[in-house]
């Protein structure tokens, strides 16, 4: 029993408790910031899943937006088709129509024409026979 009252083996005793107790702190100060750092990681993952979701939700709303964009410019290449379409109609009508009018122009002229000679003939017969002017003179017939 002398051990025991002896202060050089309550010393030897005392050492590695207070270096059990100085690893124990030690690994408490880890699990702490192991602790601190598992926290601002689980903070971090759900930060960036609050983000992957409000992305997720832009590009649905981007992608609809894209979809009627997409819908509104086919719907404007069909209405410019069919607007050329037209206008090669209305390109072959306007050809079309000069031509009618061409032709018209030439019947009336043909017509105007017609009609003047008409209108001299009745106004021949009117007049009656012509008259010999007193200074014509007599159609000589060839001297043999």
């Amino acid at each position: 029993m002398d051990n025991v009252a002896d202060p050089a083996t309550r010393l030897d005793t005392r050492k590695p408790l207070a270096k059990w107790v100085d690893e124990m702190q030690s690994v408490l100060t880890m699990v702490t910031t192991l602790l601190e750092d598992s926290e601002r990681h689980r903070a971090a993952a759900e930060h960036a899943q609050r983000e992957h979701a409000e992305l997720r939700e832009e590009l649905g709303r981007l992608r609809a937006e894209v979809d009627r964009q997409r819908a509104a410019a086919e719907a404007a290449e069909r209405e410019r088709d069919e607007l050329r379409a037209e206008i090669a109609g209305l390109h072959s009508d306007n050809d079309r129509l000069r031509t009618e009018q061409a032709e018209a122009g030439e019947t009336a002229a043909k017509l105007l024409g017609e009609m003047k000679d008409l209108v001299n003939q009745v106004a021949h017969k009117f007049q009656g026979p012509s008259k010999a002017s007193p200074f014509a003179r007599e159609p000589r017939s060839p001297q043999p």
